[in-house]
């Protein structure tokens, strides 16, 4: 009986200890998944509003972009942001705001800036990292 006693003496503090570790866990993953929930996507502009986005590579994205009454295509990466550029076509306006055209962003995107011309401005904003 004498050698039972220190065993049972820890089992009551490692299963304390293997509870909270599961309780803090589980608050973090609820505030992380609370934190994605309300993040930056509910923040509203009165002038600029993001359409769409398109990643293109590691940590390189590009977003259709809003302003007022003019639209952009701007480059992202974490170290830099650049407007591609602005679109002017009426029809390709109109294909965004009513809403018709699934593939709207990237037809677009490709049919104005070729492929070609993404390819380079994505290199250079890569070495600019």
């Amino acid at each position: 009986m004498a050698s039972a006693t220190p065993t049972s003496t820890l089992v009551g503090p490692s299963l304390i200890f293997f509870f909270s570790t599961v309780i803090i866990i589980a608050a973090l993953l609820f505030v992380l998944y609370f934190v994605k929930r309300i993040g930056v996507k509910h923040v509203k502009s009165k002038y600029m509003k993001i359409l769409d986005v398109l990643p293109v590579g590691k940590g390189t994205v590009i977003y259709l972009v809003k302003l007022k009454n003019r639209y952009f295509f701007m480059a992202c990466t974490p170290s830099n942001t650049q407007v591609l550029m602005e679109l002017k076509n009426e029809d390709d306006i109109k294909d965004i705001e009513i809403g018709e055209n699934e593939e709207g962003f990237s037809k677009i995107l490709f049919s104005k800036l070729g492929k070609r011309f993404l390819k380079d401005q994505i290199d250079r904003i890569d070495e600019l990292k």
